[in-house]
């Protein structure tokens, strides 16, 4: 649900009266790997990745207050948790943005869908291109007739109950990277993500307290060293 303007003023004030210590105690505690090029951090759900536009509270923001050379490189959705890597120099920054265009990092995220979804250790693709619906912001849809190409390949891991539900868990890898095009994906197959606050209703929406959505593995080159490097962080659903 969006925010009042009330509480983002009220989230925006609270935001600035925290000391230096609070960010640098969070940097901490969200830290996977740092070195002198890169940090490699684990976003907690419901926190921006970049400030919005009223919306002063993001990742970014608090890392900048830990360490100002931090540089963005990609993005999470507020929903969604997980690894995200950052650069601590133009260098750095620049070589694994282009590593980014090029789609070289390997990136799998873990998630839960509604209902029961193929049979455990199925695997396939799903190629059908998504966009931004400006009649249903901030949703995304799927619309095959648009020129920007989305493609995730999946593996069924396990079926689950979650509340009484039946769920299915799955492991995504987005070859592309369109806003919401993991989401929009599920949708398109007919198993929403559960506890998805812009696309799931109902039992799918209820039977979880948060997005099931959780970026759990990431995979580049480093920018100096040259060699692969991997990340992982456990599913916290």
């Amino acid at each position: 649900m969006p925010f009042t303007a009330e509480e983002v003023n009220a989230l925006n004030a609270q935001e600035n009266a925290y000391p230096l210590e609070f960010f640098q105690a969070f940097a901490q505690q969200i830290t996977v790997y740092e070195d002198d090029d890169i940090w490699v951090v684990d976003k907690p759900v419901g926190l921006l990745s970049v400030d919005g536009k009223t919306l002063k509270v993001s990742l970014l923001a608090r890392l900048e207050r830990a360490n100002p050379a931090v540089k963005l490189i990609h993005r999470l959705d507020m929903d969604t948790s997980g690894l995200l890597i950052f650069a601590k120099n133009a260098a750095a920054q620049t070589h694994i943005s282009k590593q980014f265009i090029e789609r070289l990092p390997q990136k799998k995220y873990q998630a839960r869908v509604f209902g029961e979804w193929e049979r455990v250790g199925a695997t396939g693709e799903i190629s059908v291109p998504v966009r931004y619906e400006p009649e249903t912001k901030p949703r995304h849809i799927v619309d095959p007739s648009w020129s920007k190409h989305a493609l995730t390949l999946y593996e069924v891991i396990s079926h689950e109950q979650c509340n009484g539900q039946t769920v299915t868990r799955v492991m995504l890898k987005p070859v592309t990277g369109r806003s919401h095009q993991l989401r929009v994906h599920m949708v398109h197959v007919g198993h929403v993500m559960i506890g998805d606050p812009i696309y799931a209703e109902g039992t799918a929406l209820a039977i979880a307290p948060r997005l099931n959505l959780h970026a759990q593995q990431l995979r580049l080159k480093h920018p100096t060293l040259g060699a692969w490097m991997d990340w992982e962080s456990p599913s916290p659903f």
